[in-house]
């Protein structure tokens, strides 16, 4: 078999998202730094963000049902990366916001588009690539992070940082344009044929457990290494590296987790990745031992690993709702798991304390575990796999 191109030229689109989305999150300390924001100017900054992603997504299973997806990834794909340059120059509190919204609203976008994207490559090849796909998101994300944190600490500014990196994903993503899947003759006309529908109730269900599984990984990206630190007094080294113990698990996870797929039921997968949640983070919560804390840390990272990878898979074989609005609603509810996490945890730890507030991690686990028994999705997947 000769080199699938379209699938390595879309693994390079995750990797440029991840990327792009790495270098963002390490620089917005930078951002605070050098703008004097407090800690309520900065939250606007985020909401901003938030907000710009929340209101592309919708939009987008739309524009992609009627223009297909390769065509719109190429233009969001394209204005993601630029939108990096343009936050580099923001130099007032203001623009910050103005340019975290449009930023936000092509990532929101680009998300939705190469999911789509995705599908396609699977309907072509008759494989599964989502979890190798969003291996590469993760990965994307450890190097954007860790080139920022070399470059700062050579005393690279931000500005040459976002710009620099703006310029080089601009160039990887235009290399790759032209080898993207395309949807198989007549897809685009079925979807269209389909027209718009509210979400049916086994989208609903599968977005269920993709919002628990995202609310889960939203609250461990932001308190994981708080918790080591304040709560089992880790220093502040230790503390990041329980973290990127963590991420790297849940990296090496997606990577492996086309393999458990080809093996695996759907089900089956994410009643263990639940599971590997609840046990783990479980195990750091309850252990006085660091070594055993971080090792808790390492298996919910491998249960988070291929929670939203088989979800998608799951929805892009549905066969009641379009493709892309169901990616796009999928994509508007898991993400608004994951970024209600972090601060619903905040809330609960000032009336309950943060090794309390954190169970709702373990609780999120237990829902993921049991999702495909109480949702009766072992059902809905042999519907789905025999074209009902």
């Amino acid at each position: 078999m000769g080199i699938q191109w379209p699938k390595w030229a879309l693994a390079v689109l995750f990797l440029a998202d991840g990327t792009g989305f790495g270098l963002w999150a390490a620089h917005v300390p930078v951002f605070k730094q050098n703008l004097h924001l407090t800690n309520g100017a900065l939250s606007t900054v985020l909401l901003s963000l938030v907000g710009g992603a929340i209101v592309t997504m919708p939009v987008m299973g739309h524009l992609i049902s009627h223009f297909g997806s390769r065509k719109v990834v190429r233009v969001v794909s394209l204005t993601y990366v630029a939108m990096l340059a343009c936050l580099a120059q923001a130099n007032s509190h203001t623009m910050l916001v103005v340019w975290a919204g449009l930023f936000g609203g092509t990532k929101g976008a680009f998300d939705v588009s190469v999911n789509a994207q995705a599908v396609a490559l699977e309907r072509h090849y008759h494989r599964s690539s989502q979890s190798l796909l969003q291996g590469c998101w993760s990965l994307g994300g450890l190097f954007g992070a860790g080139v920022t944190s070399l470059l700062l600490k050579h005393g690279q500014t931000l500005r040459f940082n976002l710009s620099t990196g703006s310029a080089v994903l601009m160039l990887a993503v235009l290399a790759v344009l032209p080898f993207l899947p395309t949807e198989k003759p007549g897809h685009r006309e079925a979807e269209k044929k389909k027209g718009f529908m509210l979400p049916d109730a086994s989208l609903l269900r599968l977005a269920t457990i993709a919002f628990f599984g995202l609310f889960a990984e939203g609250a461990i990206g932001d308190w994981a290494a708080v918790y080591l630190r304040s709560n089992m007094r880790a220093s502040l080294s230790l503390a990041a590296a329980g973290y990127a113990s963590y991420a790297i698990a849940m990296a090496c996870g997606r990577f492996a987790g086309d393999w458990f797929v080809r093996r695996f039921s759907h089900g089956t997968i994410l009643t263990g990745s639940g599971a590997l949640i609840a046990f783990g983070f479980g195990c750091m919560l309850i252990s006085p031992s660091i070594p055993i804390a971080v090792f808790g840390l390492v298996l919910t990272g491998m249960g988070i690993a291929n929670v939203f990878p088989v979800v998608v898979t799951l929805v892009g074989r549905s066969t009641k709702m379009a493709t892309a609005p169901a990616i796009s609603a999928l994509s508007t509810i898991g993400y608004f798991g994951f970024l209600a996490g972090p601060p619903l945890i905040g809330w609960l730890a000032v009336m309950l304390g943060l090794e309390r507030a954190l169970g709702m991690v373990v609780l999120a686990g237990v829902v993921v575990a049991a999702g495909p028994i109480l949702l009766a999705m072992n059902n809905r997947e042999q519907q789905v796999e025999a074209g009902v």
